[in-house]
C-alpha cells in the first residue's frame, strides 16, 4: 500500500487519503464549493469540518458510518472510500449515482455487515448526534476497526443547545419555559437525540475501547446563529429540491456573492475554548472497555488547516493504492446476522436528463388529453388513446422472474391441533342464521353475537403463531417497515381521515338540498329495525338491500331522531375511512407519491363528496371493495413465508366477507376475485403455489363472515338476482327488442353500452337519479391521468397489483353499466372510484419521475421508486380543490338532483314540521303523489297516513266537522281544489311556497283551532 508522506499535519501515521490527496473540483475553495450545492446553513458547518479531514490522516480502508447520500465525502475526498454504510435506503441510492463507495450496505450502526478487524480507519461526521442508544454503534464500530485504528467523528456539543439564539431571546424576556421548548423543538427539528460535552464523549468511546488522540470544539455562538438563521432560509431551497431536484438553482457567484459574504468571516474565524460542535480523533486501543481519560483540547490552527488545501485548477493525483473489496458472500468471522442491501459498486454518476423518456412520455401525455378532449365532446377519441398508448409501450418491456416453487396439500395427521375448532365455528354460523331464518321467531341480538364468536373462533383456528413467531426471526426477506414508518403512515392516515370527514360533513343536512326518496326508504327500514320490524340481521330490505349496514343506520338515528342529518350521519365517516385506506394501501402498493396522491384526488373528489353526503349504503361499497382487494394485493405481493403473512391474509379475508353484506360490492366482488384468479392461472401461478395455503385459509375465513347471508339468498333465491333481472338488458329482453326497433346488431348495441359507461369518469352523462351533477365524473386533468394510467397498468399486467386496478374498473363497467340498462348511473359505478385515482395517481408519479429525474423510475418488479412527493402533492391538491369547488360551489345551483315530487315532499314536510300545536294535514297529492311517499313516514314524525294525515283523492269529498288546527296541501296540479275548500272552510290562510324545480311548488290552507 502506497503511503503519502506528510510534513505539515501533527498526526502522521500511515494513511492513503491525505491532505496532498485532498480533491480540487475547479479553483474553488470548500467554502464556495458546499455553497454552490447546498443550502447556505449546511455549507458553512461543512466547509468549516471538510478542513480536518485535510490535516486527519485515515488509512485505508475507511468506513464512513452514515454516509447519507454521499455528499460530505464526495466533496471532500479525492476518490472512491472503501465502504458506507446507512439505515435510510432513498440517500443510499443518491450515493450509488455519485459513485463514492466501492461498497454500499443498508445496515444500522450496531450490526454492520463486515468482518472483524477489517477497516484501517472510520469516520462519521454529524451523524452519531441523531442515534438514541449510541454504545452500541460505538461497539460495532469498533468491532471493524483494526488495532489501533482511527476513528474521526464530529457531532454537536453542549454548547449547541445552550447557545440558540431563538432560547436567548425568550430569556431575555423572562420566558424560560419558552426558551426550553425551543430548545427541544429545535433539537427536534434537526433531529438531536443528545447534545452532550466531550467528557461524556470520553467515557463513551471508552466504553467501545478507544482513546481520545486530540479534540476541539469549533463553530462560535456566532456562527451557530447564522446556521440557526439558515435554517429558515433553507425552506426555499427545500421547495426548489423538491421541484427540480437541486438544491441550489443558480449556482453561480454572482447570485451567492451575498450569501458567500455573510458567511466567510464564520469559516475563517479561530477556534476558542467553547464552541457549538466537537472534533473528536480517537484510536481504537482495545477490543473492550478501557479507562476513560479525556486529554487536553488540542485545536488546530487556521494555518494548519489552510495549508493543507492546494489552492489551483486542476485535480491533485491520488494515491494507486487498491482498496481491498469487501464481499458479503465472505461471511464474517463474528459478524452479526445482518441483511445487507448492496447496491452496485460500478454505480453510473449523475447524468443529464435522458431525452427520448421525455418525448414518449410527452407524446402519450398529448394524445391522452386529445382524446380526453374528445371523449368530452363526444366525437370518439378512442383513436387518440390508441395512440397514448403506443409510447408508454416503448417504456413498458419487463424481465420476467422464473423458476417455480411446488407446493403439496398437508396431511391430516400434520394438521394443527386448532385448526379443528374451524369446525365449530361453522356450525355456530349456521346456528347464527338459524336463530333469523323464521319469520316471527328471529332473535337478532342472540344471532349476532354467536356470529361475531364464530368469526373469533375461525380467526383462530386458522392463524400459525409458531410459523409467524419462527418468520418473525428471519429477516431476509426484507419486508418490516419500521416503527417510525409505520408511525408516519398512521399520522398521516389520521390527518387524511379528520379532513375528509371534516370537508364532508359540511352542509351535510342542505346538501343535497333535499332528501332523496331513496334515502327516505333506507331510513324508513332503519326505524323499522329500531322498532323491532326488522329483526334480520342477514336478509335484505327495500329494493333487497342487505340489512346490515341499516343495523348500524340505525344507531344515529336512535340518538338524533328521524331527521336528515341522522339518515347520513355515517356516510361522511365511511367516506374518510376510504380516503385513509386508499392512502395506507395505494402507499404500501405502489410507493407514498401514489397512495397520498390518489388519496388527496378522493379527498375531493366531487363523485365521493356527493354519495358521502348521501344516507345511502353506496358509499361502504368503495371501501368494502378497496380493503378486499388492497388487503389482497399487499398480501400476494409479500413472499409467502413473511412474518405476519397468515394473519395479512385473514385481514383479506375479513374484507372479502363483510363484502357479500352490501348490495354493489355483494355482487361484483366474486366476479373481480375470479378474473383474478384466472389472471393468476395464466400469469402467475408460481405466486399462486406459493400462497395457496393462505388463499385457502383467507377463503375459510370469507365463508365464515358470508355465510349466513349466503343461507339467506339460499333459502330466498330470487333476491340476489331480482334487481339485475329488473335492470338487465338480456334478463329484460332490452338488447334484442332495441336491436330490432332500431336496426343495429345486438353487438353494436352492447358496444354503444359499454362506451357509455366506459366513459362515466371522462365524458359521459350521468343518468343516476340521486346525482347527476351535468359534468364528467372527474376533472379534466384527473381524467388524463385516470387514461394514462390505466394505459401504464396494462403494460404491467404481470404483476398482480397492476393488474388489479383495470379488472376491478372494467368489471364495474361491464357488470354495474354495459349490461344494466340506462348507463352510466354513478351509483352503480362509485365502486371503482379509488382503483380510478390511484390509476390517475399512479400516472401522475411516472410523468414526474421521467420528466424530473431524467429516466424511467420503475425497477425491474415495477414498483414506482423514485417519487417527488412534493410535486405529487401540489398537482393533486390543484386537481382536488377544482373538484371540491365545483361541488360545493357549482353543483348546488346547476344539478338535476331527484325530481320535483322529491322536492315537494321535503319541502312539504319541513313546513308540517314548523307547525306547533296538534295539526290534521289533508294533501290534495293524488294521483301525482301519496301521503306514503317514503320522505313523508321518514321526516313527519307527528303526523302519520290514516291517523292526522290523509289523501284527498278525486272528487273532492265532503270533509264534514273539522278538528281544531287543520292544514290542506295542494300540488299544483290539484290547486283547482283549493278554491273549493275556502268556500266550504272559509277564513283560513293561503300560503304559496316556491320552489327550486317548480314555482309555485305547493300550497297551503291553515285553519288554525280557536
Amino acid at each position: 500500500m502506497t503511503q503519502l508522506p506528510n510534513n505539515k499535519c501533527p498526526v502522521t501515521e500511515d494513511a492513503t487519503i491525505h491532505h496532498s490527496q485532498f480533491l480540487i473540483h475547479n479553483s474553488d475553495d470548500l467554502l464556495w464549493r458546499q455553497l454552490k450545492t447546498i443550502p447556505a446553513f449546511r455549507a458553512i458547518l461543512r466547509a468549516v469540518e471538510a478542513r480536518f479531514y485535510g490535516c486527519v490522516e485515515l488509512p485505508a480502508p475507511v468506513l464512513d458510518v452514515g454516509c447519507g447520500d454521499g455528499h460530505f465525502s464526495q466533496m471532500t475526498f479525492p476518490g472512491r472510500l472503501a465502504a458506507g454504510i446507512d439505515p435510510w435506503w432513498n440517500p443510499l441510492k443518491k450515493s450509488a449515482q455519485a459513485g463514492q463507495y466501492e461498497v454500499l450496505a443498508q445496515a444500522m450502526g450496531d450490526q454492520l455487515p463486515f468482518p472483524d478487524n477489517h477497516f484501517a480507519s472510520a469516520f462519521s461526521n454529524s451523524v452519531l448526534e441523531h442515534i438514541p442508544d449510541i454504545q452500541p454503534v460505538l461497539n460495532d464500530v469498533n468491532r471493524v476497526l483494526q488495532l489501533d485504528g482511527r476513528f474521526l467523528i464530529t457531532m454537536p456539543s453542549q454548547y449547541f443547545t445552550e447557545w440558540l439564539g431563538g432560547s436567548a431571546f425568550f430569556e431575555k424576556l423572562g420566558a424560560d419555559g419558552l426558551a426550553d421548548w425551543y430548545r427541544r423543538k429545535f433539537n427536534g427539528i434537526s433531529r438531536h437525540a443528545h447534545t452532550d460535552p466531550p467528557e461524556v464523549w470520553a467515557a463513551r468511546l471508552a466504553q467501545a475501547g478507544f482513546a481520545i488522540e486530540r479534540w476541539q470544539y469549533y463553530f462560535s455562538k456566532e456562527a451557530l446563529r447564522a446556521l440557526e438563521i439558515g435554517h429558515a432560509q433553507g425552506i426555499p431551497a427545500a421547495l426548489m429540491h423538491a421541484l427540480t431536484g437541486h438544491w441550489i438553482v443558480a449556482p453561480w457567484e454572482s447570485s451567492l456573492k451575498w450569501t458567500e459574504r455573510w458567511l466567510r468571516p464564520y469559516y475563517d474565524e479561530p477556534f476558542g475554548e467553547t464552541g457549538a460542535y466537537l472534533l473528536i480523533v480517537a484510536r481504537k486501543k482495545a477490543n473492550g472497555p478501557i479507562e476513560a481519560a479525556l486529554p487536553a483540547a488540542r485545536p488546530f490552527t487556521l494555518a494548519e488547516l489552510n495549508d493543507q488545501l492546494p489552492m489551483g485548477n486542476g485535480q491533485l493525483s491520488t494515491a494507486n493504492d487498491q482498496l481491498p473489496t469487501i464481499t458479503p458472500s465472505s461471511p464474517p468471522p463474528t459478524a452479526p446476522n445482518y441483511p445487507i442491501t448492496q447496491l452496485p459498486n460500478d454505480a453510473p454518476s449523475p447524468q443529464p436528463a435522458a431525452l427520448t423518456p421525455l418525448i414518449l412520455i410527452g407524446l402519450s401525455l398529448l394524445f391522452a388529453m386529445f382524446g380526453q378532449m374528445a371523449f368530452r365532446e363526444g366525437s370518439g377519441g378512442w383513436g387518440w388513446l390508441l395512440l397514448a398508448a403506443l409510447p408508454l409501450a416503448v417504456l413498458a418491456w419487463r424481465q420476467r422472474a422464473g423458476g417455480e416453487r411446488h407446493w403439496q396439500w398437508p396431511r391430516l395427521g400434520d394438521m394443527p391441533e386448532r385448526r379443528w375448532w374451524f369446525i365449530p365455528a361453522l356450525l355456530l354460523t349456521v346456528l347464527a342464521y338459524r336463530f333469523t331464518a323464521v319469520p316471527g321467531f328471529e332473535r337478532p341480538s342472540f344471532a349476532l353475537l354467536l356470529w361475531f364468536t364464530a368469526i373469533t373462533l375461525a380467526f383462530f383456528a386458522l392463524t400459525d403463531p409458531r410459523r409467524d413467531a419462527k418468520r418473525r426471526e428471519e429477516t431476509d426477506h426484507g419486508l418490516l417497515i419500521t416503527d417510525y414508518d409505520l408511525r408516519f403512515t398512521l399520522l398521516i392516515a389520521l390527518i387524511l381521515f379528520v379532513t375528509a370527514v371534516a370537508l364532508r360533513t359540511f352542509h351535510l343536512s342542505q346538501q343535497p338540498f333535499v332528501l332523496s326518496g331513496i334515502e327516505a326508504s333506507l331510513g324508513l327500514n332503519a326505524v323499522e329495525i329500531l322498532n323491532g320490524q326488522i329483526r334480520n340481521p342477514f336478509a335484505t330490505a327495500w329494493l333487497t338491500n342487505p340489512t346490515l349496514p341499516l343495523y348500524l343506520t340505525a344507531v344515529p338515528i336512535q340518538f338524533f331522531g328521524q331527521t336528515v342529518f341522522a339518515v347520513r350521519f355515517l356516510s361522511p365517516l365511511v367516506g374518510g375511512l376510504t380516503v385513509a385506506a386508499t392512502y395506507v394501501l395505494g402507499e404500501r402498493l405502489y410507493g407514498r407519491a401514489v397512495g397520498l396522491g390518489a388519496a388527496i384526488l378522493l379527498l375531493g373528489s366531487h363523485l365521493h363528496l356527493h354519495y358521502s353526503h348521501l344516507g345511502m349504503s353506496n358509499i361502504w361499497s368503495p371501501l368494502l371493495v378497496l380493503l378486499a382487494l388492497g388487503l389482497t394485493a399487499v398480501a400476494w405481493e409479500r413472499p409467502a413465508n413473511a412474518p405476519q403473512q397468515r394473519i395479512l391474509w385473514l385481514a383479506a379475508g375479513l374484507a372479502i366477507g363483510f363484502n357479500a353484506y352490501e348490495f354493489t360490492t355483494a355482487r361484483l366482488l366474486p366476479l373481480i376475485l375470479l378474473a383474478l384468479l384466472v389472471w393468476a392461472l395464466l400469469l402467475d401461478r408460481k405466486t399462486l403455489r406459493a400462497q395457496v395455503a393462505h388463499l385457502l385459509a383467507a377463503s375459510a375465513l370469507a365463508l365464515v363472515v358470508a355465510l349466513p347471508t349466503v343461507l339467506f339468498y339460499r333459502q330466498y333465491p330470487t333476491i340476489f338476482m331480482e334487481r339485475a333481472n329488473v335492470l338487465g338488458i338480456v334478463q329484460t329482453g332490452w338488447l334484442p327488442q332495441q336491436a330490432l326497433s332500431t336496426g343495429q346488431s345486438q353487438f353494436d348495441l352492447f358496444r354503444q353500452q359499454f362506451r357509455l359507461a366506459a366513459l362515466a369518469f371522462n365524458g359521459g352523462e350521468d343518468l343516476s337519479p340521486v346525482y347527476k351533477p351535468n359534468a364528467p365524473l372527474l376533472s379534466f386533468g384527473t381524467a388524463v391521468l385516470f387514461l394514462l394510467g390505466f394505459l401504464l397498468s396494462l403494460f404491467r399486467l404481470r404483476q398482480f397489483k397492476f393488474a388489479l386496478l383495470p379488472i376491478w374498473f372494467l368489471v364495474t363497467v361491464l357488470f354495474a353499466g354495459a349490461l344494466l340498462l340506462d348507463p352510466p348511473q354513478s351509483h352503480r359505478l362509485l365502486i371503482a372510484l379509488p382503483a380510478v385515482t390511484l390509476l390517475a395517481a399512479l400516472a401522475l408519479a411516472e410523468i414526474i419521475s421521467i420528466a424530473l429525474l431524467g429516466h424511467d423510475t420503475v425497477t425491474e418488479d415495477h414498483s414506482v421508486t423514485v417519487s417527488p412527493l412534493h410535486l405529487v402533492i401540489l398537482i393533486t391538491l390543484i386537481l382536488t380543490l377544482s373538484e371540491t369547488w365545483f361541488y360545493y360551489g357549482r353543483y348546488p345551483t346547476t344539478n338535476k338532483f331527484a325530481d320535483v315530487n322529491t322536492e315537494a315532499a321535503h319541502e312539504i314536510s319541513y313546513y308540517l314540521n314548523t307547525l306547533e300545536g296538534d295539526w290534521t294535514a289533508y294533501f290534495y297529492g293524488p294521483p301525482v303523489m301519496y301521503t306514503d311517499f317514503p320522505t313523508f313516514p321518514y321526516l313527519l314524525t307527528d303526523f302519520h297516513k290514516g291517523v292526522n294525515f290523509f289523501d284527498v283523492a278525486e272528487p273532492l269529498p265532503t270533509v264534514g266537522t273539522l278538528a281544531p288546527n287543520q292544514v290542506f296541501v295542494f300540488l299544483p296540479e290539484r290547486a283547482g281544489d283549493l278554491t273549493a275548500v275556502q268556500q266550504q272552510y272559509p277564513g283560513g290562510v293561503v300560503e304559496t311556497v316556491d320552489g327550486r324545480y317548480r314555482s309555485p311548488l305547493f300550497f297551503t290552507y291553515t285553519l288554525p283551532g280557536n
